[in-house]
């Protein structure tokens, strides 16, 4: 989701809570994938989205606005061929990004969220709003889009790797698990030259583990550990905004810096 947590709104949890212990899942076609209680995430953002098609005011908060400039900002290239949003909630940030890409694809997994992002960005045919939890969503990305697109032929598929891929607060929803996962897809996925920028919130959440820190963390380990792995195209940190509030890093599949590709070094 693009956005950053508000605290939770009253529902019933139950024993939701304890289902926070990860468990392993089997998709349709036989590959174990681990998985977050896709209960417990469906009733907590149903009751965000519950009468509500602005959850964290991202229309109307400074801090929101000024978030998505810097990650607009921050974006080390002006243009990208096809690029991926990893939560895009009600579509806020899909909208700027798909000025930034000759095709976009955005995914939430709220039915009411992806609902809303498609209303919003409806006169934008390059960009592509499909429905699906992370990380399930991406192992099934090529089906999922054919299957919300069947006539479409201009959307990147699996065999399209996306030249930028942006993960802004989602990853604390999930699992260690997931986001190993998440991560993995990202090294499969992301196009020599292109861009991954990830944003996170940096306080805790109610009844989740992780924080912007942790994930940030982790990424940053991932991405460190594959530099020196030979055999890979290397991610190259490009930059990293520390804010009181959120976290903001970049990271290229390339070794050159903007100013490298611009002839100027």
């Amino acid at each position: 989701m693009s956005h950053t947590p508000k605290p939770k709104p009253p529902i019933d949890t139950g024993n939701l809570v304890d289902s926070l212990e990860y468990s392993k899942t089997v998709s349709a076609g036989g590959t174990a994938i681990s998985n977050q209680s896709a209960a417990y995430l469906e009733s907590y953002f149903d009751a965000l989205y519950n009468g509500n098609s602005d959850p964290w005011q991202y229309q109307t908060r400074w801090y929101e606005k000024r978030k998505r400039d810097m990650c607009l900002a921050i974006l080390p290239q002006s243009q990208y061929k096809y690029g991926i949003e990893l939560g895009c909630g009600n579509g806020m940030l899909s909208e700027l990004l798909a000025q930034r890409c000759q095709a976009l694809v955005s995914i939430d997994g709220n039915h009411q969220a992806v609902q809303l992002a498609k209303a919003r960005l409806s006169g934008l045919p390059h960009v592509k709003v499909i429905q699906g939890v992370i990380p399930n969503r991406l192992l099934t990305l090529e089906n999922a889009l054919l299957d919300t697109y069947p006539l479409s032929s201009d959307t990147p598929t699996r065999e399209s790797p996306f030249d930028l891929i942006v993960i802004s607060e989602i990853l604390y929803y999930l699992s260690p698990n997931d986001i190993d996962t998440v991560i993995t897809w990202t090294q499969q996925n992301l196009a020599i030259g292109g861009t991954l920028l990830c944003c996170h919130w940096r306080y805790a959440i109610d009844d989740f583990s992780m924080t912007g820190e942790t994930v940030h963390q982790r990424l940053y380990h991932a991405f460190n550990a594959e530099n020196n792995d030979k055999r890979q195209i290397a991610f190259t940190h490009q930059s990293q905004l520390i804010d009181r509030d959120f976290l903001l890093d970049t990271w290229q599949r390339s070794t050159d810096s903007v100013a490298m590709q611009e002839n100027l070094i």
